[in-house]
């Protein structure tokens, strides 16, 4: 196999630069950035004002890296002056407690206490840290399934290697189109044995944009906890970064015992941080990866007792000096979210999304992977047009100004992804020049 040829038509690259096409740098279009942002009024105009937007484009893969509203800009640039005053007085006198506000506003956006909240760089680092710090043993079983991305199985994977565990993966569902909720839960109970110790998924696909319902998993896993020993319970973890940010659910109510997701995504956080949420009665079963720079490790370490309790938090986020202006940022990001309220910016995302898979099946040619049913999608829309590649209608779109995405799978669809900074007429062009692609 020619590995290049692979990573182009597949779109299987980190960062997905090989979906990207070099004509993107040579746009058609001038650049248009309008810098004028308005008090937040309750109205989606005033929401877009706040991100400094290239409007010769029409950002519709945002869920891939998105832009920071002015907040978060304000924050990174007040927190990146600071340091470049006085860097080591600032990290010394600012560092715990900029790091406490942001686990403490990440809680209250997720419905969950501070303390179980690590933070982390990425979905990657959250995904990768929890499975390396699992207390499996050989003769356990992960449950996974075929729908998850490349992090989560490499994750799984070398977290066997080093444990002797094994995995078993399984498809959750035959095809995405006619999805059921009762075919999902009855796959993986129908899976789960008595070596199960982990159940691991995601809770929005990226290669066919169905959005699993958590919840009714959670009672599968509960479920079968309900027969079993303390030792022999089954913990549950999801790949939650492509609900998080434009679904309105607590994390405290969806069942898991483990959350993993970046929030430079959907949330419109600082690039380069996320979370890893860990239930408190889950904690025990996971050990730290990365030395944690937090005080209770230190003075544990030192030979000293801890001051008070150990927590999740103080555990398990990796410590190092990381890119502490976009850190100590995010939660700027939260605050906007919950500004903008959760409720809200759920259902502009489904009326937004809504009306591009309306559009999208009306026109001829044109296969939607993505079930329309709201409760079994979110703000991912994937398709095939005609007999093109991903890549190719990717790059139409990209030619005609639209910047879309394509699945970094073995089989790759392209991608559409609609937000709360879109607009209306946006959606109505995009369906314009997937009409004009499909005649390609």
């Amino acid at each position: 196999m020619d590995r290049r040829k692979f990573l182009r038509s597949s779109g299987f690259a980190i960062g997905l630069t090989a979906a990207l096409p070099a004509s993107l740098a040579a746009s058609n279009k001038k650049k248009s950035i309008i810098d004028d942002p308005k008090p937040l009024d309750g109205s989606w105009e005033s929401v877009r004002s706040q991100f400094l937007l290239d409007t010769s484009h029409v950002q519709m893969a945002q869920m891939l890296l998105a832009s920071h509203p002015k907040p978060v800009r304000d924050a990174i640039q007040r927190h990146r002056d600071e340091y470049d005053k006085n860097p080591v007085l600032y990290w010394e006198e600012a560092g715990e407690k900029a790091e406490w506000d942001v686990a403490k506003a990440a809680a209250r956006y997720m419905n969950v206490q501070p303390e179980e909240i690590a933070l982390t760089d990425s979905t990657t680092m959250g995904t990768a840290i929890l499975f390396a710090g699992m207390k499996l043993k050989p003769g356990d079983e992960i449950l996974s399934t075929t729908h998850d991305h490349y992090v989560t199985d490499m994750s799984i994977d070398y977290a066997c290697e080093k444990t002797g565990a094994t995995v078993k993966r399984i498809d959750e569902y035959k095809d995405p189109r006619t999805i059921t909720v009762e075919e999902v839960t009855s796959n993986i109970a129908n899976a789960i044995t008595d070596k199960t110790r982990v159940v691991m998924v995601t809770h929005v696909h990226s290669c066919t944009g169905v959005k699993l319902p958590i919840r009714a998993i959670a009672d599968v896993v509960e479920e079968a906890n309900a027969s079993r020993s303390t030792e022999k319970r089954i913990y549950f973890a999801v790949d939650g970064v492509h609900g998080f940010g434009n679904q309105d659910e607590d994390i405290s109510a969806m069942g898991c015992d483990f959350f993993s997701a970046g929030t430079h995504k959907w949330i419109f956080g600082p690039r380069g941080t996320g979370v890893l949420y860990g239930k408190r009665d889950a904690w025990d079963f996971v050990s730290p990866t990365i030395p944690a720079f937090s005080m209770n490790p230190y003075i544990m370490w030192m030979g000293y007792p801890p001051q008070g309790e150990v927590t999740f938090n103080q555990l398990i986020s990796p410590g190092g000096f990381h890119s502490f202006e976009h850190r100590w940022a995010l939660n700027t990001a939260f605050d906007f979210q919950m500004e903008m309220g959760r409720s809200n910016v759920h259902q502009r995302t489904t009326q937004l999304n809504t009306k591009l898979k309306e559009g999208i099946k009306n026109i001829k040619g044109v296969d939607l992977l993505t079930p329309m049913d709201p409760n079994l999608s979110a703000g991912i829309n994937c398709f095939i047009v005609g007999k093109q590649s991903a890549r190719d209608s990717v790059k139409h779109f990209h030619d005609r100004n639209v910047i879309a995405s394509s699945s970094p799978y073995r089989i790759s669809y392209a991608r559409l992804t609609p937000c709360v900074i879109n607009t209306d007429g946006e959606v109505d062009e995009s369906l314009n020049v997937l009409e004009d692609i499909s005649r390609i």
